[in-house]
């Protein structure tokens, strides 16, 4: 692998990292937002799936424009638009303009995502690609990881950090430009993008990782988005930049895993790795389940403001004092939940880790090269669609039975992907026909 080829892989994981970094920002401060934009929680949670839902139906197009007219356009322009969306998201002056912002943040990302996936599959042998994949998984979950951390810390600055965010995609876009000058791709003509598009949907193969995926990603961002609410919330009462450390600790510790799960995967197979993540992060969650406090939506407390690190206007001295006073002893009473929520929500990060690199390698092995946009942007776009419509989802169910239950229910799906794998995926990769560049 020459200079060039590892190069190239090296801004690949960087442009991978500034998706989930636009996607994630926001989780720590949903209460922030609440409050700037005299809004309700749901409207901040409409604003992670409008990030996501063009963010999953424009993969479906791009990583196949892609074999037509070559990796590098799409990987510009979707930075472009990336950036052009935090810079529109730092003016907002309501929810309705911000939400806006995040529907072209999430189209832009979009345009890119996929394009990704494929250059990695041009880029690499079968022989070295789940390594390279696990790499790119690491390069997600540091995204996934740095997000919430640097949200927390920057909440009430969240103005400057969406301009710092927007002015750093743009870079990397000229970057980009320069230096990417030399990937494949443009080998298909406009005819047949259709053709190979209804090609890659009618693969098996690509179907079932795709469900696999997009159960995984439904499971696990929607708890992140109302793990954030319930901690900041009665009987916790946390602030963000702790909220902020909890949701980063599962994208921390898969910076580290899902490199791991990409070299074992290369020696294991496709199918034993991915199995064992989903039960390990499935058991999590059910030990989660255990441990979280959580109140009914019936009881007032619900409703209380969080007034410990947080600005909350209307509130007279007497009321702000009371409730400073009696959050700071629920916080105190309920420390030790904080730690539980660390390792587990660690675990986890684990278990999901070691799902991706396999599902990654496999949706670029079972199709042609010519196709590898086109099962890219299938895989991703279907993943990301659970992504999309999980918080809101889970929202409804979270407010009606509670944390907990949410916690059961993903385990419960992380289940269904251990079959997946092992009925659909598992039984197609004993004997799959792994494509390569002499097979074009």
């Amino acid at each position: 692998m020459d200079r060039d080829v590892k190069f190239a892989l090296a801004l690949t994981m960087v442009i991978g990292a500034l998706g989930p970094m636009g996607g994630n920002l926001i989780l720590p401060m949903v209460s922030v937002l609440k409050n700037e934009f005299y809004t309700e929680v749901s409207m901040i949670m409409l604003s992670v799936t409008l990030f996501m839902v063009p963010f999953a139906l424009v993969q479906f197009f791009s990583g196949g424009l892609s074999d037509v007219y070559g990796r590098r356009p799409l990987i510009v322009a979707g930075l472009v638009i990336y950036g052009l969306g935090f810079i529109l998201a730092s003016m907002a002056s309501g929810i309705w303009w911000f939400i806006v912002a995040r529907v072209v943040q999430g189209a832009g990302n979009a345009l890119a995502a996929p394009v990704l996936i494929a250059v990695i599959g041009d880029l690499t042998g079968i022989e070295n690609r789940g390594r390279w994949m696990g790499i790119y998984s690491s390069a997600l979950r540091a995204g996934i990881a740095v997000a919430p951390f640097v949200g927390g810390v920057m909440a009430y600055q969240w103005r400057i950090l969406f301009v710092a965010m927007g002015v750093l995609s743009f870079m990397v876009a000229a970057c980009s430009w320069i230096c990417l000058g030399k990937l494949k791709g443009g080998t298909r003509t406009r005819g047949k993008l259709v053709t190979d598009l209804k090609d890659t949907v009618r693969n098996k193969g690509v179907l079932a990782i795709s469900v696999a995926g997009f159960v995984t990603f439904f499971s696990y961002v929607a708890l992140m988005s109302i793990t954030s609410d319930a901690l900041t919330s009665f009987p916790y009462f946390s602030d963000p930049n702790s909220v902020g450390l909890i949701l980063s600790v599962s994208g921390a510790v898969g910076i580290v895993s899902a490199s791991i799960a990409g070299l074992l995967t290369d020696k294991f197979g496709r199918k034993m790795v991915p199995a064992t993540g989903a039960v390990t992060a499935a058991l999590s969650l059910v030990a989660l389940a255990t441990v979280t406090i959580h109140p009914s939506p019936l009881l007032p407390f619900y409703y209380i403001p969080n007034v410990l690190g947080q600005n909350v206007q209307g509130l007279d001295p007497q009321t702000y004092v009371f409730l400073f006073a009696f959050q700071s002893v629920m916080r105190s009473a309920t420390a030790g939940v904080f730690v539980y929520f660390l390792v587990l929500m660690g675990i986890m990060g684990l278990g999901i880790s070691f799902i991706w690199p396999s599902l990654l390698a496999f949706s670029v092995e079972i199709v042609p090269p010519h196709q590898r946009g086109a099962s890219a942007a299938v895989f991703n776009g279907t993943r990301f669609f659970g992504y999309s419509i999980a918080p809101t989802i889970f929202a409804s169910i979270y407010l009606r039975a509670g944390l907990d239950a949410a916690f059961l229910l993903s385990a419960v799906m992380l289940g269904l992907v251990v079959g997946i794998i092992y009925l659909t995926a598992g039984n197609y990769a004993k004997t799959p026909k792994v494509y390569e560049e002499d097979d074009m």
